[in-house]
């Protein structure tokens, strides 16, 4: 019980690292792990190609007013009108470049605001991402062709930088030889990962009730005193939590 509660007690006021949403994210459970799609959409792609189409229309043109103003004003009568048409198919064909850059800047801004959405379910996801283990159950087949069963133990740890992350351990393991049946091996699994579901929603239950006596003790204690009140509250809380789960009372000297 002891370790339990120091266990639990060194996570309190900690927050989760920025390395869970890459480095160490296979570090979590498969079914707490966070994935998101590549934010860029065909909105993008269809923005530039119409993009690079106006570009196309746009020289062609230019060049076609160009050609017939400046023929006009050279070879013909030459009006205003003229003027004026060669003077427009000079701009246009000076300047059919930045119908791309146009349509690029556009589909980055759409492509930008689609990451920062994403961004916030990220950061969302993480600070959700509570210190407790977690446990969870898996298989693998050997060289000889026998199943090994193997219990995982996720186990938060503290950082250099005061943050916590998560660390993978082999906590318990089963091995059925090659000649072993489906149902055998089914079963054994079942059993592991129901005791895996029942130790961790134990040790989530320890941490919601150091962590709620902490923050409600954050709340009510003078300033001086606040972190220090804190933690008693969180500690007393947490072993009233592990007496009551106690199929026996605890003994008392």
């Amino acid at each position: 019980m002891g370790a339990d509660i120091d266990g639990v007690l060194a996570f309190l006021g900690v927050g989760p690292d920025r390395r869970l949403l890459g480095e160490d994210l296979g570090s979590l459970p498969a079914t707490e792990q966070h994935h998101e799609p590549a934010p860029r959409s065909s909105q993008h792609d269809r923005l530039v190609g119409a993009g690079s189409l106006l570009t196309g229309t746009t020289l062609i043109g230019g060049a076609a007013m160009l050609l017939y103003g400046g023929g006009e004003l050279l070879f013909g009568s030459g009006s205003a009108f003229d003027a004026v048409l060669g003077g427009a198919g000079v701009v246009l064909t000076g300047t059919h470049w930045g119908w791309v850059h146009v349509a690029e800047y556009i589909g980055l801004s759409i492509d930008e605001r689609r990451q920062r959405v994403v961004d916030d379910r990220w950061e969302e996801w993480l600070a959700a991402i509570q210190p407790y283990p977690r446990f969870s159950v898996g298989t693998r087949v050997l060289e000889d062709a026998s199943t090994r069963i193997e219990r995982v133990l996720h186990r938060p740890v503290l950082t250099a930088q005061h943050t916590f992350t998560f660390a993978r351990a082999i906590d318990g393991q089963q091995t059925f030889d090659a000649h072993a049946s489906a149902q055998e091996i089914a079963a054994a699994v079942e059993t592991m990962r129901r005791q895996a579901r029942l130790e961790t929603d134990r040790m989530r239950g320890l941490w919601e009730a150091a962590f709620t006596a902490y923050q409600a003790a954050l709340l009510s204690a003078d300033e001086d005193r606040r972190e220090l009140a804190a933690r008693r509250a969180a500690a007393t809380a947490l072993s009233e939590h592990i007496n009551a789960s106690l199929l026996e009372p605890p003994l008392v000297e």
